[in-house]
């Protein structure tokens, strides 16, 4: 009998780091549901992939729901969820931001991955398997320095650090029903997002990730060869994550790659 295709669901595959992971995976032999909000885009992705196109707002629950319930009938139940779908916002200071502009941050960034997690689960649940791998950033945690304005976004980094802490929960939840789920960062990558933040930097070369190290480490992830530090934020530039699964014990122990309040007493 023929092993049965593993189906993948990417969020924002129309462009950049979605476009790059969907034709990693359906290059794998993957089966791919290619997510986004531009049908031009995501045909064309499609046409060049073999994709599954699906148009979607990750932040409309009731879209998404019913967005879901396609997926498993046409297709069947995915294993892998990459929730890569993500905006940043202005970067205007915090009280001259519209808060509807500020929340929409939140909508797409936390919401979105919630909804698509949830959507995702119940099958994951029923086969007693799957890896969600939700796409966060440094910027969840960096310190900010003085003279650092000019790199504050309030509601992009307050959004990824919620991303980091749900994706613990998550994990957590998940764990004894087979479910995984893992936070990344892609590192610095030239999106359109970034063009517009880090313009400065755009012609440097050392400052960038190219998109393909991300594809490398879902692929990495979706083997099942880091199930053990499941629930942990992984930096697919900077970290050794090829060799990680050997430090599962000691990441558990020492509470590495998380995101924790540090203190004199939680140090002694």
């Amino acid at each position: 009998m023929a092993e049965s295709v593993r189906i993948a669901v990417v969020t924002g595959a129309s462009r950049g780091i979605g476009r790059v992971l969907t034709e990693r995976l359906t290059s794998r032999g993957r089966r791919v549901v290619a997510v986004g909000r531009s049908r031009e885009q995501l045909d064309e992705v499609a046409t060049t992939t073999g994709a599954w196109p699906l148009v979607l707002d990750v932040a409309d629950a009731p879209a998404v729901s019913e967005a879901w319930a396609r997926i498993e009938a046409d297709l069947g139940v995915p294993d892998l969820l990459v929730n890569n779908a993500g905006v940043s916002g202005s970067s205007d200071h915090t009280w001259e931001q519209e808060p509807e502009d500020w929340w929409r941050v939140f909508e797409v960034n936390v919401l979105g991955t919630f909804l698509m997690s949830r959507g995702a689960l119940p099958g994951m649940i029923r086969e007693g398997a799957g890896r969600i791998v939700n796409l966060s950033s440094n910027a969840a945690f960096y310190p900010i320095e003085a003279d650092d304005e000019w790199a504050i976004n309030s509601a992009y980094m307050a959004s990824k650090s919620a991303v980091i802490r749900f994706t613990e929960a998550l994990a957590g939840e998940a764990a004894s029903h087979g479910v995984r789920a893992f936070a990344i960062s892609p590192g610095m990558v030239k999106t359109d997002m970034t063009q517009r933040i880090f313009a400065q930097y755009w012609d440097e070369p050392d400052t960038w990730t190219p998109p393909e190290v991300t594809a490398d480490l879902v692929e990495f992830i979706a083997s099942g060869a880091l199930d053990g530090l499941s629930g942990r934020y992984i930096h697919a530039a900077t970290d050794d994550w090829r060799t990680l699964s050997n430090q599962a014990a000691a990441a558990i122990s020492n509470d590495w790659y998380t995101l924790r309040v540090r203190t004199p007493s939680s140090e002694q």
